[in-house]
C-alpha cells in the first residue's frame, strides 16, 4: 500500500540488489538477505547495522536489544529496541532444488526524530516485520513474501497507518519537505523479491534527498537453474557473505514461514468451486469465461488472509502450468477468472502452509470440460 504526498520521489538506486538481479548466470543457488533497519541521510552511504546476507543462502541470525549508538547518523535521530535479521535455508545439507530459502527483518519500538538535526516531530512504530521466501514448486522457483507495520504514532499520538503520510507531510510542510511513504513495498524482478515493511523518503522541495529509511527488509533471490537438481551439490553450513553477530543463529531445521495471516503448515481447509453451478465440475463452451470461487481457513475455522495459492493446470494427466498469483482476501475469500480460450483440464488449487516448503497442506481439485460448437470435446 502506497501513500505519497507532494512530488513523487525518484526510484531509488537498485545497486543493492545487483547481486540478486544477476540470477540468470552463475552456479545454481538461493540467495537471502535480511535487515532490521537501514537509513541514508542527505544521499550519503546507507547505515545498515543489523543485517545478515548469504549467497548461497544459509541459516544465520543477528540481533540486539537496541540499536548501536554509532550509526554514522546524528545522535538521537533513530532509536529502537529488539532489532533482528534472520536468514533460513532448510533443510540443511541439501541441494538447492530441495531447499527453501527465507529472510526476516524485524524492528520493535522504533523512534525517529524529524526533521533530521532538529527533531521537532517524533515518529514512532511499535513493530515493522518483513519476510520473504523462495522454494521450488513443480520445478520452478517461486518467490513470495509479506510484511506488517503496526502501532504508528506521531508526536506520541497514535495515527492510523492510512493517515500517517498525510499527517507527517503536514508536520513537515513548514520546512518545504516532501514525504513519500510506502507500506508493504515489494520490489520484484525475474530472479529476486525484496519486501520492506515501511519505506520512508523525505525530500527537499527541489527533490534532493533528506532521509531514506527502511524499517524491516527481507530479500530472496536465485542464480542459475536453481530448481534443476542435475549436477547440484549440497549447500554446506558456514558463514554468509555478510553474516554478523552470529548470536541467535537459526538452525535451519524445521523452520517455517506461515503462508498468510492465520496460516498453518499443519492443517488448513481449502474449498474451491465453479461460481456458475457451485460444483467442482463444469461443462463449458469454447470462448466462454468461467469464474472460480473459494475460501481458505485454518483448522480452527479462522480465515487465512493474504495466502498464496498455487494453481496447477493438469492437461491429459500431466502438470503443464503452475500459476502462483492467486491470493486470498478478507474472510479468506478467493476468486479466479479463467481465460476464455481455456481447454479441458483439471485445476488443482494447492495451499502450502509453509512458504519454505513445497509440501501441500490442503488441495482442492476442479475439472472443466470444454466443447466446441459442434459438441466435440476440446483438449
Amino acid at each position: 500500500m502506497r501513500r505519497s504526498m507532494g512530488l513523487c520521489a525518484t526510484v531509488s538506486a537498485l545497486a543493492i540488489t545487483a547481486a540478486l538481479a544477476s540470477a540468470a548466470q552463475g552456479a545454481p543457488a538461493w540467495q537471502c538477505r535480511a535487515s532490521a533497519v537501514n537509513a541514508s541521510l542527505g544521499g550519503n552511504p546507507t547505515a545498515d547495522p543489523i543485517t545478515t546476507n548469504a549467497s548461497p543462502c544459509l541459516s544465520n541470525g543477528t540481533g540486539l536489544g537496541s540499536l548501536p549508538a554509532n550509526l554514522g547518523l546524528p545522535p538521537s535521530l533513530l532509536t529502537a529496541q529488539t532489532v533482528s535479521a534472520t536468514t533460513v535455508a532448510t533443510p540443511t545439507g541439501e541441494i538447492p532444488a530441495h531447499q527453501g530459502a527465507g529472510a526476516i527483518g524485524r524492528i520493535e519500538n522504533l523512534v525517529l526524530q524529524l526533521p533530521p538535526g532538529s527533531g521537532t516531530t517524533t515518529l514512532g512504530l511499535r513493530v515493522a516485520n518483513a519476510r520473504a521466501a523462495g522454494v521450488c514448486v513443480a520445478g520452478q522457483p517461486v518467490l513470495d513474501g509479506g510484511s506488517e507495520a503496526i502501532g504508528a504514532t506521531l508526536g506520541g499520538q497514535e495515527v492510523p497507518l492510512n493517515q500517517l503520510a498525510h499527517q507527517l507531510a503536514a508536520a513537515l510542510a513548514p520546512l518545504n519537505q516532501v514525504v513519500d511513504l510506502e507500506l508493504d513495498e515489494q520490489v520484484r524482478d525475474a530472479s529476486s523479491l525484496t519486501v520492506r515493511a515501511l519505506h520512508l523518503r523525505i525530500l527537499a522541495a527541489a527533490g534532493t534527498p533528506v532521509l531514506d529509511l527502511v524499517a524491516g527488509e527481507a530479500r530472496v533471490g536465485f542464480t542459475g537453474a536453481v530448481c534443476d537438481p542435475k549436477g547440484q551439490t549440497p549447500v554446506t553450513a558456514g558463514t554468509g557473505l555478510n553474516a554478523t553477530n552470529n548470536a541467535n543463529s537459526a538452525t535451519g531445521r524445521g523452520e517455517t514461514m506461515p503462508n498468510g495471516v492465520n496460516g498453518s503448515s499443519a492443517c488448513a481447509r481449502l474449498r474451491m468451486y465453479f461460481a456458475r453451478n457451485h460444483k467442482t465440475t463444469l461443462r463449458s463452451r469454447d470462448g466462454r469465461r468461467a469464474v472460480v470461487r473459494g475460501r481458505i481457513v485454518n483448522c480452527k475455522g479462522k480465515s487465512i488472509v493474504r495466502a498464496r495459492i498455487d494453481v496447477v493446470h493438469v492437461i491429459k494427466g500431466k502438470r503443464r502450468v503452475v500459476k502462483t498469483g492467486l491470493r486470498s482476501r478478507a474472510g479468506g475469500a478467493l476468486t479466479l477468472i479463467l481465460p476464455s480460450n481455456i481447454k479441458t483440464r483439471d485445476l488443482r488449487f494447492e495451499y502450502r502452509g509453509n512458504l519454505l516448503s513445497s509440501k501441500v497442506t490442503s488441495r482442492s481439485t476442479l475439472h472443466v470440460t470444454v466443447r466446441n460448437r459442434k459438441g466435440k470435446v476440446i483438449r
